[in-house]
C-alpha cells in the first residue's frame, strides 16, 4: 500500500501545480485581452483627436474644450494600459530596462536589446537611513516600523533609552555618531 499512497501522493502534486500553471496562463490571458481593448479604445481616441485637431485648423472651429478633453481620456487610457502591462510583467516574471524599456527575465544581468547592465535585487544598495522604510524615524512614515513602540537602532533599544543599558548603549553611541556624520556631508 505504500507504493500506492506515494503514486496518489506524486499525482497530486503534479495536478495541483497544473493547475496553479493553468491558473496563470488564464490570468496572462485575461489581461492581454485588457490591454487589447486598451489599445484600440487609443487607437479610437488618437483618431478623434486627430480629427478635431485638423478641423480646428481647416475651419478655425473653437473646439479647443474637446481636445483638451481628448487628451485627458488619453492621458488616463495611457495609464490603465500601463498597470495593465506591469500586471502582465509580473505574471511572467519580466521586467523592464531602465534605458530602452524593453521587457526581459528579472534575473537578466544585462539588456539584451541595449546592453544597459541591470541592477540585481544582490546589488542594490542597503538604505543606511536606519529604518526599514528608508526615512529617518523621527520623520518618516506611519508605518509600523516607525512608531514610538518601534526600536530605532540595531541593538532593539531606542537611543534614548539606551543609557539604561550599557552594552546598548555603545551601539546607540555609534549609530548617533554615524548619523550626524552623515548628515554633516
Amino acid at each position: 500500500m505504500g507504493f500506492i499512497d506515494e503514486l496518489l501522493s506524486s499525482a497530486k502534486i503534479v495536478v495541483d501545480k497544473a493547475g496553479k500553471q493553468t491558473d496563470k496562463v488564464l490570468e496572462i490571458s485575461k489581461l492581454k485581452y485588457q490591454s487589447i481593448q486598451l489599445q484600440n479604445e487609443l487607437g479610437h481616441l488618437y483618431e478623434q483627436l486627430g480629427v478635431a485637431t485638423y478641423a480646428k485648423m481647416v475651419q478655425e472651429a473653437d473646439n479647443g474644450d474637446l481636445i483638451a478633453s481628448l487628451g485627458d481620456e488619453i492621458t488616463e487610457v495611457r495609464a490603465a494600459l500601463e498597470v495593465v502591462e506591469e500586471k502582465i510583467s509580473e505574471q511572467k516574471n519580466l521586467r523592464s530596462c531602465p534605458n530602452c524599456g524593453a521587457k526581459m527575465p528579472r534575473e537578466a544581468a544585462f539588456c539584451s536589446s541595449c546592453g544597459t547592465k541591470l541592477e540585481t535585487e544582490e546589488e542594490k544598495p542597503a538604505d543606511d537611513a536606519g529604518c526599514c522604510c528608508g526615512e529617518e524615524c523621527d520623520t518618516a512614515c506611519d508605518a509600523e516600523c516607525c512608531t514610538d513602540e518601534q526600536p530605532s537602532c540595531c541593538c532593539g533599544e531606542k537611543a534614548e533609552d539606551a543609557a539604561e543599558n550599557a552594552e546598548a548603549e555603545e551601539c546607540c553611541k555609534k549609530d548617533s555618531a554615524a548619523a550626524e556624520n552623515k548628515d554633516a556631508e
